[in-house]
């Protein structure tokens, strides 16, 4: 029986729900519990997000007998064509080569279909229920950070992911980052069962649907006013929660940990399901907090903060932002507080056409663990978490790019900054460096901050590169459709003039507080995904590889009892 709250009905406009203006002709479909799809195979059981181009619901499939998530798109035509080629992307995805490592670690959908209302026709997806992001876990865990051994446990499956789309798939993601990596949830199921049958009853909201603006040069036909629905009733949100970690080491532990040992995992086919995860189909982050955005590149209004235009998003709670820097143009340059002085707000691709081996040098690290015609990295025995990349609306096939502008700000690459078009999949490399050092220190590798008139985001993010990760080549730095907004034709950074370098592992000896052969360890990692010359930057396959991301879980199991799932 589930625990029932007052389901009493508001005509006030919830703060965290879709807009009621968004249901005029062209916009959501309006969606109940109880509500049936595709003949009566799909009952609504509740609503699970929404964003600026869909709904998303838990629906039971009747069928298969099993829940999923449905992804209702507004009508629209800019919005179903698409969803039209997202759904062509994930069944090619789906298609390709279910044996790869990676596979299990990237979404893929069960169904897809369109549905015929008054409203217009809509384009529907289902996935399977997935469990919270990489945000979620990392607002959970902000004090301290993630603990390394699961980091590193995510960064491999981030990788082996990221793998089997740039070789496998000849696909770039340009938009990784927390929000787009989700929990599988073990059992799923019971999981769900356990969800129902604890949740209070959603609150719901009947609002009136103001008229929609009419613009001069739109002659909308009499059928496609929306004269019948004078209001509609929002539901509120509740996305599935993550399982606890009891339920996350007992699904994944075969036996004790002193029993495991690292041995290649026998490749798992695509379509099926094991104790240690579900299997690999998922909505993104619609099982999340969640608040899906446009299908509009993820940087075209240069928003630049967590709610970026992508396929799908999380809302997270507004934090009061932190103080901008006045003394310093970036973040980095700034005096390192120690970890309790660390602000605890968080602000409210193929490979190039030409990979010279002379600028491989990054690679050498990782060569010590490339075994010759091995091109798969070792999968380990054991895991306390499976993680699955999401949202693939902004993908891109590797060269035939379908846009330029790439990659939500905080993970955007210098080859994406600076405008060039020759951008591969090492874009997503650096965003995947990026998203790690976040899971360990709960903050931005780089947050830029732009200052009126005097520098733009752009500016500032450029100076914290280089403070960090030192002076670009020229031939990079000159080569792009924004170089010399940047750049003087000195090379010079045009707007900011005094950079005070602070090297990566400086960073985190003296602001985060890391020994030095921990700071040193992490650094030959990261530093390799973090080359400015994105022609010598590793591969994710090469960085699946590195031995930072071996794990020796016999010793290390206790960290995971400090992690707030």
């Amino acid at each position: 029986m589930a625990a029932v709250a007052s389901s009493h009905k508001s005509s006030t406009q919830p703060r965290d729900e879709e807009n009621a203006a968004e249901y005029n002709t062209g916009g959501y479909l309006q969606v109940k519990v109880g509500d049936s799809f595709k003949d009566g195979r799909y009952a609504i059981v509740r609503k699970l997000g929404w964003g600026h181009f869909s709904t998303v619901w838990l629906v039971r499939d009747s069928k298969e007998q099993r829940h999923c998530a449905l992804k209702v798109v507004k009508s629209a035509s800019r919005y179903a064509e698409t969803a039209r080629d997202e759904i062509k992307l994930l069944k090619q995805i789906q298609d390709t080569s279910p044996a790869h490592h990676g596979r299990a670690h990237v979404v893929s959908f069960l169904d897809s279909f369109s549905h015929t209302a008054p409203s217009g026709q809509h384009v529907c997806m289902t996935f399977e229920p997935l469990g919270e992001n990489l945000l979620a876990l990392i607002e959970k865990n902000r004090r301290k950070g993630v603990a390394p051994c699961l980091v590193k446990c995510i960064a491999r499956q981030l990788l082996l992911g990221l793998q089997y789309l740039h070789e496998e798939c000849d696909l770039v993601h340009t938009d990784i980052k927390p929000e787009n990596i989700l929990m599988s949830i073990p059992d799923v199921e019971a999981h769900i069962a356990d969800e129902l049958s604890s949740s209070p009853t959603p609150q719901t909201y009947k609002l009136a649907i103001p008229p929609a603006a009419r613009r001069r040069s739109s002659a909308l036909p009499s059928h496609a006013l929306n004269t019948n629905a004078k209001s509609v009733q929002i539901c509120e949100s509740q996305p599935l929660r993550s399982p606890s970690r009891t339920h996350l080491l007992s699904s994944s532990s075969s036996g004790s940990i002193s029993s495991l040992a690292f041995t290649p995992r026998s490749p798992v086919s695509a379509g099926a399901g094991t104790a240690l995860t579900t299997p690999s189909t998922s909505l993104g982050s619609a099982m999340s907090k969640l608040k899906l955005s446009p299908p509009a590149p993820p940087q075209s209004s240069d928003d630049d903060e967590r709610n970026m235009p992508t396929v799908v998003e999380v809302e997270v709670p507004a934090a009061t932002p932190g103080p901008v820097p006045v003394a310093g143009p970036s973040l980095l340059s700034q005096t390192a507080p120690t970890r309790q002085a660390r602000s605890a707000s968080r602000a409210n691709s193929a490979e190039p056409a030409s990979r010279d081996s002379s600028l491989s040098s990054s690679s050498t690290a990782f060569s010590s663990v490339s075994s010759a015609g091995n091109s798969q990295p070792i999968a380990e025995a054991f895991s306390p978490c499976s993680i699955k990349i999401a949202d693939l609306g902004n993908a891109t096939p590797s060269t035939r790019h379908y846009t330029e502008d790439i990659q939500t700000r905080q993970y955007r690459s210098p080859e994406a900054i600076l405008g060039r078009s020759d951008w591969g999949a090492a874009v997503d490399v650096w965003s995947a460096a990026c998203v790690v050092f976040e899971l360990l220190t709960a903050e931005y590798l780089f947050e830029p901050q732009g200052q009126g008139t005097l520098f733009s985001k752009d500016d500032d993010h450029m100076a914290q590169i280089i403070e960090l990760l030192g002076e670009l080549a020229p031939e990079v730095r000159n080569g792009g459709r924004y170089s010399r907004e940047l750049f003087d034709s000195n090379g010079q950074l045009r707007y900011i003039k005094h950079l005070k370098p602070w090297p990566l592992s400086r960073v985190m000896r003296e602001k985060y507080l890391f020994a030095p052969n921990d700071a040193d360890a992490l650094c030959a990692f990261l530093e390799p995904m973090l080359m400015t010359d994105f022609r010598a930057r590793v591969s994710a396959g090469e960085a699946a590889r590195h031995p930072w991301l071996d794990v020796d879980w016999e010793r290390e199991i206790g960290q995971l009892e400090k992690v707030n799932w």
